[in-house]
């Protein structure tokens, strides 16, 4: 059977692309991946990664304007003044930067926030992100094509991923001293 005509079975991953990559994402560091390896069980690791690059791409364009929009806000001039040496940097290879945050297991939220304190070209910025993520995500499916690793394992590094996020939040707002 073709692919393409398989389409509806897509939507939980295209479902899963879209909460990973949209503004949940910093809770859901590593969450996506194990959802790409299960279906590189039975799809073409090239198609699963053209789709969910285009929507994992359509949803930095959504986080890249609520950002943009949060973090201009008056009563965050700290946080810009205080990102102002980071963001300098972020500057001198915003593309690069970027390309290399979508293609590794880096957090993206922190080129999201760079972005838009560098007032870098959003077609740029989601660019490096299709450019980054498509090999990516075509390596993930690859290696869930020839692993095999079971449903419930992979449910369980879904879970993990989730767990531990979490609880690095809880950690920094129950030490002392730790800003939250």
């Amino acid at each position: 059977m073709d692919e393409l005509s398989r389409w509806p079975e897509l939507l939980p991953l295209i479902a899963s692309a879209a909460w990973c990559h949209g503004p949940a994402s910093p809770l859901l560091p590593a969450a996506f991946e194990p959802v790409l390896m299960a279906y590189g069980r039975s799809f073409s690791p090239f198609l699963l990664a053209l789709v969910a690059t285009v929507v994992s791409v359509g949803m930095e364009s959504i986080n890249y304007l609520g950002y943009g929009y949060l973090l201009r806000r008056p009563h965050l001039y700290q946080v810009r003044h205080a990102s102002a040496r980071l963001t300098r940097l972020f500057a001198r290879s915003p593309f690069l930067m970027c390309f290399l945050v979508a293609a590794t297991p880096l957090p993206d939220w922190s080129a999201r926030v760079l972005g838009v304190f560098a007032r870098y070209s959003p077609r740029r910025y989601l660019l490096a992100f299709a450019l980054g993520r498509v090999p990516k995500f075509w390596l993930l499916a690859t290696v869930g094509s020839q692993l095999q690793l079971s449903k419930p394992l992979l449910l369980a590094l879904v879970i993990g991923s989730v767990l531990v996020a979490l609880a690095s939040v809880g950690r920094k707002r129950l030490v002392p001293g730790n800003p939250a």
